[in-house]
């Protein structure tokens, strides 16, 4: 005869907590809900951005979708806000978000010359427009600059080397303008450029090519030489001046 032996069901093991994982829990689940909050806040954004993108035009003929002097100001606002530990942070951050809501209105062509010290220009260019841009090696300025000059996208140079394309910035590429520099703050090392509505260039120093030095015009106004070449230089100055003016104003940086 054969003796059937019924097992009885055991109680599940109850796992009990410690203090330590249920805060840790806790704050994984506020984190959460931020996470969609700042979610619905970024879509919102987006398709804000896609709306300002089809009002955008320029007064004074085609330029490019950037507005420097726009993404200077809101900046400064939210870092001075920001807590001083947090300002890198929600800088860096805010250069992505404004780089996706570009994005809505056509994502953005970035070329970069920069024969010598390509990898920093690179990370420049990619820190300065976000991961939604389109950044890409050119292998010689004038690529860069009839890029530029097609008004769909901006181009980073190098103004280190010996190609002296800056002067050209007087020349034959007039209409365009510089709006950023990247490297040392007073000795920049490439300058972006782009087909910028002077109104939309940001608040700061002035870019001026001019024949001669760099050792100011008497008025008193502060110049950082950058360049020369041939007779020709390439400076910065904190004197008040419109771009295409006489005095050799291209453009303005930060």
């Amino acid at each position: 005869m054969t003796t059937h032996i019924l097992a009885k069901a055991l109680p599940a093991e109850v796992v009990e907590l410690t203090a330590e994982q249920m805060a840790l829990s806790a704050l994984r689940s506020e984190i959460d809900s931020i996470d969609d909050q700042i979610l619905e806040l970024f879509e919102r954004r987006l398709a804000i951005a896609a709306q300002v993108g089809k009002a955008k035009d320029a007064p004074t003929g085609p330029h490019t979708k950037l507005r420097p002097d726009r993404e200077q100001a809101v900046l400064a606002r939210l870092t001075a806000k920001a807590e001083p530990e947090n300002k890198e942070a929600v800088s860096a951050l805010w250069r992505e978000i404004v780089g996706w809501g570009l994005a809505r209105q056509g994502r953005l062509q970035v070329h970069v010359y920069a024969p010598i010290d390509g990898a920093r220009a690179m990370d420049a260019a990619r820190t300065r427009f976000g991961a939604a841009a389109d950044i890409r090696v050119v292998y010689d300025a004038q690529t860069a600059l009839t890029h530029a000059a097609e008004g769909n996208g901006v181009s980073v140079l190098s103004v280190s080397g010996d190609d002296a394309w800056w002067i050209g910035l007087r020349k034959e590429w007039s209409m365009l303008s510089v709006f950023e520099g990247f490297g040392p703050n007073d000795t920049p090392t490439s300058l972006a450029v782009g087909k910028i509505d002077p109104p939309a260039l940001p608040t700061g120093r002035r870019v001026i090519v001019t024949a001669g030095g760099d050792a100011g015009d008497g008025s008193g106004a502060r110049r950082w030489g950058l360049n020369t070449h041939h007779g020709w230089t390439l400076a910065l100055t904190d004197a008040d001046l419109g771009v295409g003016d006489v005095e050799g104003c291209v453009g303005a940086i930060i």
